[in-house]
């Protein structure tokens, strides 16, 4: 009796165990369908073609030329110092710099220089400026600078610029030569 039971048992479980798939393979199918319904195809943007690189040709200068590279023989003429300590005016932009005014004492010449809210005094042979510029000469109404710059081929090359005695409360304007 035992054993009959316990088929029985066995039958009914494995019958109540039958998977009934068709109501939920239905839904799935219904679900699926409905999410394909509602995606969007993306719409590809139009790229607009770049502008074509035009090689900047300078005076005969060619930036892709391998000659550029090579170590000028005479890059070191005319170089600055670069063990000299800088000066505090090196630290402002020609065009940030005012001059304005002088003063001769016992012969010898000394101008003043605004920046940054301060005035500086200042001789010939001091530098000033962002381009290494070394005052040669104070005039009551200029200071005359030789300022160094390095070229697109490493040569340094000199040059002379001014900067003008300011009298009105205007930034100066330097002029180069």
């Amino acid at each position: 009796m035992k054993k009959n039971i316990l088929w029985c048992s066995a039958v009914l479980l494995l019958t109540a165990c039958s998977l009934t798939e068709g109501d939920l393979q239905q839904w799935m199918d219904n679900a699926q369908a409905e999410a394909r319904s509602k995606v969007r195809q993306p719409q590809i943007p139009t790229i607009s073609k770049s502008p074509e690189y035009v090689d900047p040709v300078i005076n005969g200068l060619n930036i892709f030329d391998p000659k550029r590279l090579r170590v000028n023989q005479q890059s070191g003429i005319n170089a600055p110092n670069p063990d000299r300590p800088k000066e505090i005016l090196e630290n402002f932009s020609l065009e940030s710099l005012r001059y304005v005014g002088s003063i001769k004492r016992g012969g010898q010449i000394s101008a003043f220089v605004e920046a940054g809210g301060h005035t500086y005094t200042v001789r010939v042979g001091n530098y000033l400026g962002q381009n290494y510029g070394q005052i040669t000469a104070i005039t009551p109404d200029k200071l005359i600078l030789s300022e160094v710059t390095e070229d697109s081929y490493g040569a340094w090359q000199r040059r002379t610029a001014e900067l003008e005695l300011n009298t009105s409360d205007a930034s100066n304007q330097s002029k180069s030569n």
